[in-house]
């Protein structure tokens, strides 16, 4: 017998991290339950960036059929790093101009060099 499918429910939160590479000053955002990551030169910038991209890969996604393959949350090493982070409360991100989604910001304690590794993902590097 076949599983039964479940509905696609939209999470109602997000988590963002915001690290600094103490090395070249570019600042990472990593929406770590899609598993999106951006650099921009500041956590202003990047914030925004991912924002962007989170609401566009998720109503790409909607809108293509693809609900059970957007959440896909970052390994859990990245979830780990933020044992010891501030969080705070960001603004929504509103999907499809009906949902939110709050979203909760990460910035660690203590600077982490983010490792400089490149994923392959659909044919374009995307910076680890």
């Amino acid at each position: 017998m076949m599983p039964q499918r479940k509905p696609f429910t939209l999470p109602t939160t997000a988590t963002i991290s915001l690290c600094r590479d103490e090395a070249t000053g570019m600042v990472t955002a990593h929406a770590l339950d899609f598993d999106l990551a951006c650099v921009a030169p500041s956590e202003q910038e990047a914030d925004r960036k991912i924002r962007l991209a989170v609401k566009t890969y998720i109503e790409f996604g909607l809108s293509s059929g693809w609900a059970d393959e957007i959440l896909f949350p970052a390994p859990e090493e990245y979830w780990d790093k933020l044992r010891d982070a501030t969080i705070t409360l960001g603004e929504p991100i509103r999907i499809v101009d009906t949902r939110q989604m709050l979203v909760f910001l990460a910035t660690p304690r203590h600077r982490i060099t983010p490792r400089h590794e490149t994923h392959e993902a659909g044919g374009v590097a995307v910076p680890a």
